[in-house]
């Protein structure tokens, strides 16, 4: 009976005790997440990275910058542009070869690495030719393009929009390694972005703020 009343004194002591605890405060709502602010820092500090290293990056990841890409405007909706990503390092490689033995006098800006810089991957990207007035696939191309290089920044990658590439891609060898990427036959390569982790420290360079002027 004595081991029962000192049971039933200690629940009570207890019960006490935990009533004249400070009530559990509900958790802090979470600050408002500025969306605005992050999306102009990532344009503002996006560079050109031109060398990366030899860490890959994942299918994952390039569909994911890949899907970014396609959400950018096109002239009536039309979408005229074809994408293909290359993530083979000997495809890459193959490439690489096939432009500097068109071109043996190029100047190599990064002599211990490929002509992109031994990129994880290549983004081609293709526009639809026509002759119709009014065709915008050129612009929706680089809108394209502008929203991959964003993408792949806001993701800690580094990336750069080439043309001049394409240029040296004219020999029936190079022409033949263009064609294995199976474009469709009403369009043509027209830029080529590099993707990978950067190997250099790069900076936004400075833009000139009188090129945009309001009209009174």
């Amino acid at each position: 009976m004595k081991s029962l009343r000192n049971l039933l004194l200690g629940a009570g002591i207890l019960l006490l005790g935990s009533c004249n605890q400070a009530p559990v405060s509900a958790p802090a709502e979470p600050a408002p997440v500025d969306k605005a602010a992050i999306v102009l820092e990532n344009i503002m500090t996006r560079a050109s990275v031109r060398s990366f290293t030899a860490e890959p990056v994942s299918r994952e990841t390039l569909q994911t910058i890949v899907r970014a890409g396609l959400q950018a405007p096109s002239a009536m909706n039309k979408q005229d542009w074809e994408v293909r990503v290359v993530d083979s390092q000997d495809k890459i490689n193959a490439i690489c070869d096939i432009m500097k033995k068109a071109n043996p006098n190029a100047q190599d800006r990064f002599p211990d690495k490929n002509s992109f810089g031994n990129a994880a991957a290549l983004i081609f990207i293709a526009n639809e030719v026509s002759d119709q007035p009014g065709a915008f696939s050129a612009v929706d191309a680089a809108l394209l393009a502008e929203n991959i290089v964003l993408a792949a920044h806001a993701m800690d990658l580094g990336a750069c929009i080439q043309a001049g590439p394409l240029r040296s891609m004219e020999s029936a060898e190079a022409q033949a390694w263009l064609k294995s990427l199976g474009f469709s036959e009403n369009y043509q390569p027209m830029l080529v972005i590099p993707i990978g982790h950067p190997d250099q420290e790069v900076t936004a360079g400075q833009r000139d703020a009188s090129k945009a002027k309001f009209v009174e």
